[in-house]
């Protein structure tokens, strides 16, 4: 496919080279740039002229990778380790018989709750929870991870014991560093989760959310929101 954007990239390019080949300023430029720093809201009349978002209107919503979500997840609930370096983790607990026999882990210490950049994968075995997200197993070569999006996704999402485990310190969290009042939780939890103080709708409808469901199932709503799983 041939660029959509030739006279840009020619004048990018000229600007690298008239900097002295800096990158620094070319990527300067690029994160400055009005159209780099425009949201993703839609526009009527630009969505019938360009659907597919190639002439860059908006900001196309692109979920995030396997690993970034999961490590998001334990930021946003307090768990993560930040442990550099070291032994990997393993995601599976391992029975040995004349073969190895891998079944997800139902039990976790403070090691695998370190970045996933340290999990060590198994050949022809997916992670239980994340490798739906188009994270390979150690038996393929990819050049370009896909990108999908499927209804698995979101269930296997939804009703995994690690979710509901990190919902559920995700809620001790909230308990132990805003106190009682649910609206101070729910607050605490947005700028933890998404970044950003609830809007008063928004406000009204998680405390009565958390007053009827309980917390832990509004952590586990959290956790699963397009708004914390697409970058938007």
């Amino acid at each position: 496919m041939p660029p959509t954007h030739p006279e840009l990239l020619d004048w990018l390019a000229s600007e690298l080279v008239d900097s002295g080949w800096s990158l620094k300023h070319v990527h300067r430029l690029i994160l400055l740039s009005q159209t780099w720093q425009q949201d993703s809201q839609p526009k009527e009349e630009s969505r019938r002229v360009d659907g597919a978002t190639l002439l860059l209107w908006r900001f196309p919503p692109r979920r995030l990778e396997a690993e970034a979500m999961r490590n998001c997840m334990l930021t946003a609930t307090g768990q993560i380790n930040l442990k550099m370096g070291g032994p990997g983790f393993s995601g599976f607990e391992v029975e040995m018989e004349n073969v190895r026999h891998f079944h997800p882990k139902t039990t976790y210490t403070p090691d695998d709750f370190r970045r996933m950049i340290y999990m060590t994968k198994v050949r022809q075995e997916r992670e239980s929870v994340f490798g739906l997200f188009d994270c390979p197993d150690a038996s393929q070569v990819v050049a370009a991870r896909s990108r999908s999006t499927t209804p698995l996704q979101a269930l296997n999402l939804l009703n995994s014991g690690f979710v509901m485990m990190q919902a559920k310190d995700f809620a001790e969290r909230l308990q132990r560093d805003a106190g009682k009042a649910s609206a101070n939780q729910v607050r605490l939890a947005f700028r933890l989760a998404f970044g950003r103080e609830p809007d008063a709708a928004e406000l009204q409808d998680s405390v009565a959310f958390v007053e009827q469901t309980g917390l832990v199932e509004f952590c586990r709503a959290l956790l699963n929101s397009n708004e914390f799983l697409f970058i938007q």
